[in-house]
């Protein structure tokens, strides 16, 4: 496996990881049991980056794993959204920076995640 000389190609590989992070971080504030689902796909996800990033089964999870998590990210976002105007305006403001940051993050995921290390 060849490395990439900088943090630059790791990249991708440190956003799944914190993805992961935050989904087990939501689950355990009282999230859904379900969000254990996106927390454990960015974490394989993670792991196939680093250790096998050339296989042939890596780039069609971490394209699965960003789709997966950027449509719950913008649901979230859209439902965060809706509680502005509600009396509810710091949770919304609050929650919907989250969900765009995060958001942001697995559209960059989508879109540049896909190279691998050693092509960085």
């Amino acid at each position: 496996m060849k490395s990439a000389g900088g943090i630059g190609g790791a990249t991708p590989t440190i956003l799944y990881f914190v993805a992961g992070v935050f989904w087990v971080g939501v689950l355990v504030a009282g999230g859904g049991s379900l969000l254990f689902w996106p927390a454990l796909t960015c974490f394989v996800s993670g792991i196939m980056l680093y250790a096998w990033s050339s296989s042939w089964i890596t780039r069609p999870l971490i394209y699965a794993t960003a789709l997966f998590g950027l449509v719950l990210t913008v649901y979230q976002l859209y439902v965060a959204l809706t509680l502005i105007g509600t009396g509810l305006d710091p949770i919304a403001g609050i929650t919907g920076a989250i969900f765009a940051v995060l958001t942001a993050i697995y559209l960059y995921l989508l879109l540049f995640g896909n190279r691998r290390r050693d092509e960085a």
